[in-house]
C-alpha cells in the first residue's frame, strides 16, 4: 500500500471521527428542554438565560432570554443571587457552555437549573428585542444617552415617560424615536411581550425588562457594570465566531 493511500483513508477516518463527534455534540446529553418549550416560559414560570457571547446573542436568542455570558460567572459575578429560588434555564450553542454555567451556579448554591436546546438544536431566530433583568435595565439607562421610556404598567418609573396600555400602542408610535433606546417596562411583564415584538419588528432599538417593575425595587437595585461592559477579548471573539 503506498504512502499517498495510507495518508488518504487516515484522513478519511479523522474526518468521520470529526463528523461523529459532531454529531454527538449536536445531539447533546438527554434531558435538555426542547427550544420550543424554553419559548414558552413565563418568568413567573422559570428564568431563561443565554450564556453565550452579547454579540452571538445580538444576532438572535430565544425571545424571552436575557444575556449573561458565562465569563460572568468565572468572574465570581453575583448577578444572579437574588434569582436563587427560580427555576433558571440556562443555553448556549450546543449544551457546552450552559453546562459548565450550570457547574459553576451550582457552586456558588443553585440547584434549580435546567438546560435548553442550544442554537444549534433549536432555530430561535433573528434578535427582534433584547431583554433585561432589574440590575441591567437600571445600568442601560444609565449608560444610555438617547433614551425613551414606555410604560405598559401601573407602577413610575419617570416623569418624561410614555404610559399606555399594550392595546394603545399604535397611538403613539409618532411619539417614539427610532434613533433611541426604548426602555419597556410593565408590572405585568406578559403584557409586554406583542408590543415588543411589534416595535422590534418595525426597527426600533427595544429594552425589555423581563420582570415585573416595581418603583421601590428599581430605585434599591444595584448593579456591577463591569457585568455588562463589553470586554475586549469577548469582542474579539464575537467577532471571530461570527
Amino acid at each position: 500500500m503506498s504512502i499517498f493511500l495510507i495518508i488518504v483513508i487516515a484522513l478519511l477516518i479523522i474526518i468521520f471521527a470529526l463528523y461523529a463527534f459532531w454529531l454527538k455534540l449536536l445531539k447533546g446529553k438527554p434531558g435538555r428542554i426542547a427550544g420550543a418549550d424554553v419559548e414558552k416560559k413565563t418568568f413567573e414560570e422559570a428564568l431563561v438565560v443565554d450564556v453565550r457571547w452579547r454579540k452571538e446573542y445580538a444576532r438572535g436568542h430565544a425571545i424571552n432570554a436575557v444575556n449573561l455570558p458565562i465569563k460572568l460567572f468565572k468572574n465570581g459575578s453575583d448577578v444572579l443571587d437574588d434569582y436563587k429560588d427560580k427555576d433558571i434555564i440556562l443555553y448556549c450553542v450546543v449544551d457546552v457552555t450552559s453546562r459548565n454555567t450550570e457547574k459553576l451556579l451550582r457552586e456558588r448554591g443553585f440547584t434549580k437549573l435546567h438546560i435548553g436546546d442550544g442554537i444549534k438544536q433549536y432555530n430561535y431566530g433573528n434578535a427582534i428585542y433584547s431583554n433585561a433583568l432589574l440590575s441591567e435595565f437600571k445600568y442601560r439607562i444609565s449608560a444610555s444617552k438617547n433614551k425613551q421610556f414606555l410604560n405598559l404598567g401601573s407602577e413610575i418609573l419617570s416623569d418624561d415617560e410614555i404610559r399606555i396600555s399594550p392595546e394603545e400602542i399604535d397611538s403613539v408610535l409618532d411619539r417614539l424615536d427610532r434613533s433611541s433606546d426604548i426602555f419597556v417596562y410593565s408590572d405585568k411583564p406578559e403584557l409586554s411581550k406583542e408590543v415588543c415584538k411589534k416595535l422590534g419588528i418595525a426597527g426600533y432599538n427595544i429594552i425589555n425588562l423581563i420582570e415585573p417593575f416595581n418603583t421601590k425595587a428599581y430605585r434599591n437595585a444595584f448593579y456591577n457594570k463591569n457585568d455588562y461592559i463589553e470586554s475586549q477579548d469577548e469582542k474579539e471573539t464575537a467577532t471571530c465566531s461570527a
